[in-house]
């Protein structure tokens, strides 16, 4: 007679539960993991908007004082006080070229109405003194 392997004995059924335990154990771990990195994404996710809100808030601030810099009678304000500069005097500027779009040699901002002297306000201030 010969001797027969009983595939169906107590150490192959073990042997079968252990690795069905494993594979369940396996994937129940795998699905934690995936939960795990699934909530830590949802709070970068969360700051990452935290974040976005607070640089647009910043930007709009930005922007507005920007705008508010740019505004001309700050500029005009700022370049007579800060930089010390004036307005042309009249027949001060002469135009040199057909770019300009009249005549070469044409005086520029004659007849606009403005009058000042042609150097810069501290030097005129000292002038008149």
């Amino acid at each position: 007679m010969s001797a027969r392997l009983s595939l169906g004995g107590p150490l192959a059924r073990l042997a079968g539960f252990a690795l069905l335990a494993a594979a369940l154990g396996a994937v129940g771990v795998f699905h934690v993991w995936t939960h795990t990195r699934v909530v830590a994404q949802g709070y970068e996710l969360a700051r990452l908007e935290s974040e976005h809100r607070r640089l647009a808030a910043e930007r709009e601030r930005l922007r507005l004082e920007v705008t508010t810099l740019r505004a001309p009678g700050r500029l005009e304000k700022y370049a007579r006080t800060r930089l010390g500069m004036a307005p042309p005097a009249h027949g001060a500027v002469v135009a040199g070229g057909k770019g300009g779009g009249g005549k070469a040699g044409a005086v520029v901002g004659a007849g606009s109405g403005r009058t000042g002297p042609a150097e810069p306000a501290a030097l005129v201030s000292v002038a008149r003194r």
